[in-house]
């Protein structure tokens, strides 16, 4: 999600001279970082220069400038207890040294002893969809967040003043599981105007190349999808292709992956991570298999559908809001996977275009 500054600035409305505090020592690595490097980025750009701007980080190495101050605790990340100390007592230094006006936290929750105005980016779709993760299938990692770190979450939204989110799905299960207030959520959408993916078009038809761009969680829901390849292989799909974004050695996940792929003789590659400009042109000879069954956007979704490439898709809240009115759309339950076999088939026939 690329939030901007013109939507934050928007929301806020911060004051000339007034400080905005960037609250997210949380963001090293991955997807978290790329959001607020984006975001350091956009600030530094910003023509308005009447706003100060307090970045809270650990281990990015921002530069300086006049209404930029950045604060560098590399520390946070050695143990949770560093992580509590900071929470507790550097947190409140912090915010008396430099006298916030505003705290935009990208870390899920607020700051409970900071009265003034606050909004909080949700970005954990885990703690609010119905589906239950299970410690021994999901790891204790899902099941920890969406049984006891939610409950502390959904407290601390309730206080904010504005809760950010990127979809309407998302706005309705909070305002459902965690009963915020509906006028104090807003829907963020990601802008992806800026990588120029409308240049990445395609008009073929029939395609035997399936593309998964995704992380190895188990609900990103890969066994549905070998398991629907495997089938539309035993039904007659011959000369395909499927290209996954993990490698076989990741975790113990993608190594069953990988075993079902060798038990089977599915044809998958696994790639590995790829840059962004790779990944658009793969949409243009592609069709994009998205058997996720939990996500906070479904980024992919979106993209695909701007380069006008086939879109198979878990019927989920998330991709009907994101895909509703796109004719290049199937949807399968998300477990079905002979349902999702048969509409690959479908697609490898050019029956779906």
């Amino acid at each position: 999600m690329n939030i901007t500054v013109d939507s934050l600035i928007g929301i806020v409305d911060p004051k000339p001279n007034s400080t905005v505090m960037i609250y997210d020592v949380h963001a090293s690595e991955s997807g978290a970082l790329a959001i607020l490097d984006d975001l350091y980025k956009q600030i530094c750009e910003y023509q308005d220069k009447s706003v100060n701007w307090v970045f809270i980080v650990s281990t990015p190495k921002y530069q300086e400038l006049r209404n930029i101050t950045v604060e560098r605790f590399p520390w946070v990340k050695k143990s949770w207890g560093h992580r509590y100390y900071f929470d507790t007592i550097t947190t409140r230094k912090l915010l008396k040294k430099y006298n916030a006006d505003v705290v935009f936290s990208l870390q899920n929750k607020g700051i409970s002893f900071f009265k003034k105005e606050q909004l909080v980016y949700l970005h954990l779709p885990f703690i609010l969809t119905d589906h239950r993760f299970r410690i021994k299938e999901d790891g204790k990692k899902l099941w920890f967040y969406q049984n006891v770190v939610s409950k502390s979450i959904f407290r601390s939204l309730r206080k904010v003043d504005i809760t950010i989110v990127q979809t309407q799905w998302m706005k309705n299960a909070l305002v459902k599981k965690a009963n915020v207030s509906e006028k104090a959520i807003k829907i963020l959408q990601p802008d992806i105007t800026t990588n120029q993916i409308g240049k990445y078009r395609d008009a073929e038809v029939a395609r035997k190349t399936f593309f998964y761009p995704s992380t190895g969680f188990t609900y990103k829901n890969h066994l549905t999808l070998l398991k629907a390849l495997n089938y539309a292989q035993n039904h007659g799909l011959s000369q395909y292709q499927l290209i996954l974004t993990i490698t076989p050695n990741e975790n113990a996940y993608t190594q069953m992956l990988y075993r079902f792929v060798r038990e089977h003789n599915i044809n998958v590659e696994f790639g590995g991570k790829i840059p962004r400009e790779s990944v658009f042109e793969q949409y243009t000879k592609s069709v994009l298999v998205f058997p996720s069954y939990v996500e906070s956007f479904g980024l992919p979704l979106l993209e695909a559908k701007l380069t006008g490439a086939p879109v198979i898709a878990s019927d989920c809240p998330f991709s009907r809001e994101i895909l509703n009115g796109y004719e290049k759309a199937s949807f399968f339950d998300e477990m079905n996977w002979k349902m999702f076999g048969k509409l690959i088939l479908d697609v490898a026939k050019g029956n779906l275009k």
